[in-house]
């Protein structure tokens, strides 16, 4: 599962992203969480993250948690752990399917490594025609896991019920069979004693009313919850600084001083510190051959109150976006919505869905998706360096929700996101004329 860093000395931070696995050397300031969450393990096979949007749960656990695993497995007398990601998204089964084949790509047991059709068919099988037990089977068929601990990391639980939509009764109806057998096979593969399960879900605190929608899923998350605590001022300064002192940079410290202030006083306050070391360390001047992070670079980018506005700004404007600006109003219109508290938030989309809402031409389309995925700001997801290809049914997303509620365009009196509701509106308003026989 693993890939390359993106991160590196000449880039420590990792912007509006969350941190990945392979991003572990440049993941600072949890290690009392990252020891409290491996301590649970010893509770329970079923765990749940829980934290607001923004608070870091999928970095605590990508970053923080499967390194500290690795290393168990790598030591004599460890536990031998094999671990695999997935986001649940609009296909859950098939996301699961996919992580157990990744799990068998770790054994060393030839007989585990058929034909790749084969695998991908005998785990598939086994998932859907074994009842609740079809996770722990899967398994356990594969040799070489069955004197391993399976760790299955599902990020971004809250999908299950982001995407509980479909076309019509019927598609809807299927979907939310397909949730439930999922979440059904992963409470029964770590309720199993007879094997060796362990299943982790990162999920946003404000989803956790909707757990009731699934039987025994509310009991599960109630018994062995990590509720992800707000970071320390020493715990932040450690993410500002260590990064820069890792690369062999500086950062002067009444930057340092204005940073922890400012953070404190932001929303989404990981992300959005994130993003601003990200701009500052590709803004700043050099100095001996390494950047400078300095208050005036911090003061030009606009502090942590803009600089995501303005980079946003920067990013519609680019060169190669010219006389598109209508279009990307319109991506991101699509992309986001407000819930039920009025707070903007993320409204994924198949690209062919989002082609035919804008009514945008693909290659148009095309440009603005991946000038906005591109690794320098990742405001849209799947990444670029994760997917280079979008399909009709890959589905696009906002990278952080910190995005819509930080830039200026998108969430200001008069934004994007206004108009979208006040058309929405007057839609409403038009159909219920017809309907009356007044229009």
């Amino acid at each position: 599962m693993t890939t390359a860093s993106l991160l590196s000395d000449e880039r420590p931070y990792p912007g509006l992203r969350p941190f990945g696995f392979e991003d572990s050397e440049f993941f600072f300031g949890r290690e009392k969480q990252i020891s409290a969450l491996y301590k649970l393990l010893d509770l329970s096979r079923f765990v749940a993250v829980v934290g607001s949007s923004g608070s870091g749960k999928s970095s605590l656990v990508r970053a923080g948690l499967l390194p500290l695993l690795q290393r168990e497995a790598a030591s004599p007398g460890g536990r031998k752990w094999r671990f695999a990601t997935l986001h649940p998204g609009d296909r859950p089964l098939e996301a699961l399917r996919d992580a157990v084949l990744d799990l068998a790509s770790q054994t060393d047991d030839p007989d585990d490594l058929p034909d790749v059709e084969i695998r991908r068919s005998r785990v598939e099988y086994t998932l859907n025609n074994s009842a609740s037990a079809g996770l722990g089977l899967a398994i356990q068929n594969i040799r070489g896991l069955r004197d391993c601990s399976s760790f299955l990391v599902v990020d971004q639980f809250e999908e299950l019920f982001r995407y509980a939509t479909g076309e019509g009764k019927r598609a809807e109806a299927a979907w939310r069979d397909d949730a439930a057998y999922f979440v059904k096979l992963l409470l029964e593969a770590t309720r199993d004693r007879s094997g060796s399960v362990y299943v982790l879900i990162t999920m946003r605190s404000d989803f956790i009313g909707d757990c009731a929608q699934f039987y025994g899923l509310p009991e599960a998350v109630s018994a062995t919850q990590f509720l992800v605590p707000s970071l320390t001022r020493d715990q932040r300064e450690e993410v500002i600084r260590k990064p820069v002192e890792r690369a062999g940079a500086r950062i002067d410290p009444p930057l340092v001083e204005r940073l922890l202030n400012d953070a404190g006083r932001q929303a989404d306050q990981l992300p959005v510190l994130q993003h601003c070391l990200a701009r500052l360390w590709e803004k700043a001047p050099q100095s001996g051959g390494k950047p400078h992070l300095t208050v005036a670079e911090y003061e030009s980018i606009g502090g942590m109150e803009h600089a995501l506005s303005r980079h946003a700004e920067a990013v519609r404007h680019a060169p190669e976006l010219a006389g598109l600006d209508p279009v990307i109003q319109l991506v991101f219109r699509s992309l986001s919505e407000r819930d039920k508290e009025g707070r903007a938030t993320r409204r994924a989309l198949p690209l062919r869905t989002l082609r035919d809402e804008t009514g945008a031409d693909q290659a148009d389309l095309l440009k603005i998706l991946d000038r906005f995925r591109a690794d320098d700001c990742s405001f849209l997801v799947p990444a670029r360096s994760e997917r280079i290809v979008l399909r009709d049914e890959t589905r696009i997303d906002v990278g952080h929700e910190a995005l819509l509620r930080g830039w200026d365009a998108m969430s200001g009196d008069n934004g994007w996101l206004a108009q979208e509701e006040f058309d929405a509106r007057r839609y409403r308003g038009l159909l219920a004329l017809l309907e009356a026989g007044m229009v």
